[in-house]
């Protein structure tokens, strides 16, 4: 790969010892030649990013996913610095990152293209969700009652609580939790889990990604919340339809040649790990 030759920080304040980390990197990258701004202001202005060759976020996942727009605005590839919890997408702790970074810089890495979900509400611009789009009744004990196509052709209705459309990126996520299946990052495919669906029969369906997911609200007088990668947006009553499908750009994720994405699983979920031996296995 090509040298980077300019790279912002994005820095999440919060997080114990991350400015002080991005100003040691920062001082790692200009010695390597590298122009470098460290931008503390969160979330970032859609145009914050442009003329950079690699945005380096510091804090964890959450922060990671905040700057989805202003990447898929400039373009730039993405390295995630873990100062949380999990570190799925941040995958590089403090250490690594200081160790690494110069090597990185000297194009000693590969891009990961993640895809991007793109959700249109009628005629409004598009948003987009790295992980994941949940439509859910925004009214509290209320059920989503939803009509669901695909291409045009009906998949199902669903009586449930909501619904998770997830890249393969976000299938570790919510729709892991909802028992909805683990992805390959280099499948093209998108997935759909409803949450606590009312008939069993209702099951996870995964669909390429030049599918066009159309989702109709079936109770004129409902208010459904749209939550975008944990961001909100709410759909006002009597509004058209949704339509996601997968968008055009997609989100460069910078990683050294040796990472395995499923060392990664392995590590976060403790597969593999050994059963814990309870009283009665002593019995």
């Amino acid at each position: 790969m090509e040298s980077i030759r300019s790279v912002a920080f994005v820095v999440n304040v919060s997080k114990s010892g991350a400015l002080d980390l991005a100003e040691d990197l920062a001082k790692i990258a200009t010695a390597a030649g590298t122009r470098t701004e460290v931008l503390t202001a969160f979330p970032l202005e859609s145009s914050a990013l442009i003329g950079y060759d690699l945005c380096c976020v510091i804090g964890g996942d959450g922060t990671l996913l905040g700057v989805l727009d202003a990447v898929l605005a400039s373009e730039s590839i993405v390295l995630g610095v873990n100062m949380g919890k999990l570190g799925f997408l941040a995958t590089l702790n403090p250490a690594e990152a200081a160790d690494n970074l110069a090597t990185l810089i000297r194009g000693h890495f590969e891009v990961h293209k993640r895809s991007v979900l793109s959700c249109q509400v009628g005629d409004e611009a598009p948003v987009y969700a790295l992980n994941d789009i949940v439509i859910k009744e925004n009214q509290v004990n209320s059920l989503a009652r939803l009509k669901v196509l695909a291409n045009g052709d009906a998949v199902s209705e669903y009586h449930c609580d909501g619904l998770i459309i997830a890249t393969p990126t976000g299938s570790t996520a919510y729709n892991l939790s909802a028992g909805g299946p683990i992805i390959s990052p280099e499948v093209q495919a998108m997935v759909m889990t409803p949450i606590c669906p009312h008939t069993l029969g209702n099951r996870s369906v995964i669909f390429d990604n030049t599918t066009q997911i159309q989702v109709q609200d079936l109770q004129a007088a409902s208010d459904l919340s749209l939550v975008m990668d944990g961001r909100t947006h709410i759909r006002k009553p009597g509004s058209s339809s949704l339509t996601i499908t997968v968008a055009e750009k997609a989100f460069c994720l910078m990683q050294s040649p040796s990472h395995s994405h499923f060392a990664i699983v392995r590590d976060k979920l403790h597969w593999g790990a050994p059963t814990i031996r309870t009283a009665m296995d002593s019995v």
